[in-house]
């Protein structure tokens, strides 16, 4: 999340074109040496919820293509034993302010605690 602001290919998508990305959970993967291993994390024993997102449209070779992108920022206590990185959580209560155009302060008001959540081996 941190990043997208700066980054050309996300700076005018951050801007004006957020979008919810609904899921129930998400996995993340904990590496020990060549071993992987999955994690899944829900929150509120699979609650749906939703991801900030972007999104963007271009033409390549006269197609149009439209693609999404899910940010990430710094892992909070739950993630941070499994990987350094998680998705940005969007509490209910921030949707209709994360998709309002006027909004400009994004990277404040994205960065969410993922208070209720949980971890299991897969």
């Amino acid at each position: 999340m941190e990043t997208a602001a700066t980054k050309p290919a996300f700076r005018d998508a951050l801007k004006f074109r957020r979008c919810l990305i609904p899921a129930d959970g998400f996995y993340e993967w904990s590496r020990a040496g060549k071993a992987k291993q999955p994690y899944c994390f829900e929150v509120n024993e699979g609650e749906l919820f939703a991801f900030a997102g972007i999104w963007d449209r271009w033409t390549d070779r006269g197609n149009t293509v439209e693609t999404c992108s899910i940010l990430t920022t710094t892992p909070n206590a739950v993630t941070l034993s499994v990987h350094d990185r998680m998705p940005v959580i969007l509490d209910r209560d921030s949707y209709d302010l994360w998709l309002d155009p006027g909004m400009r302060n994004v990277g404040i008001r994205a960065e969410t605690n993922f208070r209720r959540g949980a971890a299991r081996r897969i």
